[in-house]
C-alpha cells in the first residue's frame, strides 16, 4: 500500500518520537504503517520543514532527525520525484514508477515559483471561472498538456478561491500542488480535514478518531 504522510502527520510522528506528548495516536499510526504500508518523503516535506508554509508558530527545522527518522522506517529509501517530473512523466499516462525514485534529498525542497500569485489571482471567482482560468495558468505557467496534476490543481486551486466562507491561508498553494502531485498515485493521502473533504475518495484526515480508526484498519489486515 502506497501512503503519503503530509507534513501535519509526519511532523506529529517525529513530535512523538522527540518524546512530545499529545502525540500519541500518531505514534501508534507510525508503528501501523511499519511493515504494512510505502510512505515516501517529497520535496514538499523538505519545503515545509525548513521554510514552514504554515505561519510563525514555530521554526520546523528542529524536527529534521525525527522526520528523517520517520521515513527512514517507511519509505524503503524512494522519495516522491518533483512535481515538475512528475506532471512532465504523465503525458504517457500514470506509472508508479514515474512518481517514485531514489534521488530525492533533504537538501531540496520544492519549488512552488511557477504558480506564486495564481492563488490570489483566482479568489473570489465563480468556480468554473476560475478552474478554467487556473488550467491555462498551470499548463502556461509549467508547460503542460492538459494533463491529470493540470487538471487536479485547476480543480483544488478553484475551490479554494471560490469558496466564500474560507479566509486563504499562506500553505494553500503548497497543499494544491501536494495533493495534486501525489493524489493520482496512492491509495492513502493522510491529509488535514480540508483537503479530505475535497479530495474524501482515499483521504483520511488528522483528527484523533480518524487517526485511530485507521490504525485499527491496519491493524486488522
Amino acid at each position: 500500500m502506497l501512503v503519503y504522510l503530509d507534513q501535519n502527520h509526519a511532523s506529529r510522528m517525529a513530535k512523538h518520537l522527540l518524546g512530545q506528548r499529545g502525540h500519541e495516536a500518531f505514534g501508534r499510526l507510525f508503528q501501523a504503517l511499519r511493515g504494512k504500508a510505502l510512505a515516501p518523503p517529497s520535496p514538499f516535506h523538505v519545503l515545509e520543514t525548513l521554510h514552514p508554509q504554515r505561519g510563525p508558530k514555530e521554526k520546523a527545522g528542529y524536527l529534521l532527525p525525527a522526520l528523517q527518522e520517520v521515513f527512514a522506517a517507511l519509505s524503503g529509501g524512494l522519495w516522491v520525484r518533483p512535481w515538475q517530473e512528475v506532471a512532465l512523466r504523465q503525458e504517457r499516462g500514470l506509472y508508479r514508477e514515474d512518481f517514485l525514485h531514489r534521488g530525492g534529498s533533504w537538501e531540496t525542497p520544492a519549488d512552488l515559483s511557477p504558480f506564486q500569485g495564481l492563488p490570489e489571482a483566482l479568489r473570489g471567482l465563480p468556480y468554473r471561472e476560475a478552474q478554467a482560468l487556473a488550467l491555462e495558468e498551470v499548463r502556461k505557467r509549467a508547460g503542460l498538456k492538459e494533463v491529470p496534476f493540470a487538471r487536479l490543481l485547476a480543480h483544488l486551486l478553484a475551490k479554494m478561491a471560490s469558496d466564500p466562507g474560507r479566509k486563504p491561508r499562506p500553505s494553500d498553494l503548497l497543499d494544491a500542488v501536494m495533493a495534486a502531485t501525489v493524489y493520482p498515485y496512492v491509495d492513502l493521502l493522510l491529509t488535514d480535514r480540508y483537503l479530505r473533504n475535497l479530495l474524501p475518495e482515499k483521504s483520511v484526515g488528522g483528527r484523533r478518531k480518524e487517526v485511530e480508526a485507521l490504525v485499527g484498519r491496519l491493524q486488522g489486515e
